[in-house]
């Protein structure tokens, strides 16, 4: 099982989108994909639909000692695809968490009992630079970077390379950056390309080829609860999705 923490220090960046298309690109290839929502504004768990019976939480599985992964995760309504949905309460989990100690430990020990249930779990996570994303990094194997080509974006790149290092230095030195790629980008803005062409010039080796074009159906797609992939098919933004998800599988076996 290899976890995959989606990061960046700036909101707005499509953390959520990417999570939500690169798990349906992951199950489409055969893999068991369990998405974690470590994010306030539930985006991940909203565009979803699971059991509704299902009432607990991602709050559950981190403040209660008792509470074990699988009976907190709820199937959802893409194949081969689960969910670990966010609670409304996560600042009420932070506060706990920051005030246990090894706090920042309880995800990667709640993580362990889904080895052998899933092939690749995701954590989506928020911008502010909180325990429960410091959890995250200490629980994942990659972190995986997505960007817009907005110029404001390259402040939050560099906060969350910053994070990845000092959380690999000092707490999980295993910890490898699977890669950077925009999945926001308007092709038909100067400055745009001059974002990408800085970010290429300063990471040659951790940029992504694959680049995500702003899409209205991108958008569409995630309010009617499916992936780019169902919604449309055919659409640019499924071809782009699916060439951006081989990528990181290709990277994570290399």
């Amino acid at each position: 099982m290899k976890i995959i923490t989606i990061g960046q220090r700036k909101g707005g960046n499509g953390k959520s989108t990417a999570t939500l298309n690169l798990a349906h690109v992951f199950s489409e290839e055969g893999k068991k994909v369990l998405i974690v929502d470590l994010d306030d504004q539930k985006n991940t768990t909203s565009a979803l639909t699971i059991d509704r019976r299902q009432k607990r939480t991602v709050e559950d599985l981190l403040t209660k000692e008792d509470a074990e992964l699988l009976d907190t995760v709820s199937e959802t309504n893409w194949k081969r695809v689960s969910l670990l949905p966010a609670s409304g309460n996560l600042s009420g989990v932070i506060r706990q968490l920051d005030g246990e100690v090894g706090g920042h430990l309880v995800l990667k020990e709640k993580l362990k009992g889904a080895k052998h249930q899933f092939d690749i779990v995701l954590i989506d996570t928020s911008p502010s630079l909180n325990v429960l994303v410091i959890s995250a990094l200490c629980a994942s194997d990659y972190l995986f970077i997505p960007l817009s080509s907005k110029y404001f974006s390259l402040q939050g790149l560099s906060q969350t390379l910053t994070a990845y290092r000092k959380v690999k230095e000092r707490i999980n030195e295993k910890l490898k950056l699977l890669g950077i790629a925009f999945v926001i980008h308007d092709r038909r803005n100067v400055l745009a390309e001059e974002v990408i062409k800085e970010v290429k010039n300063s990471y040659p080796a951790l940029i992504c080829e694959s680049i995500i074009g702003i899409n209205i159906r991108i958008e569409e797609a995630q309010v009617s609860k499916k992936s780019i992939f169902e919604y449309a098919p055919k659409d640019r933004g499924a071809l782009q999705y699916r060439k951006l998800g081989c990528e990181i599988l290709k990277r994570m076996e290399e």
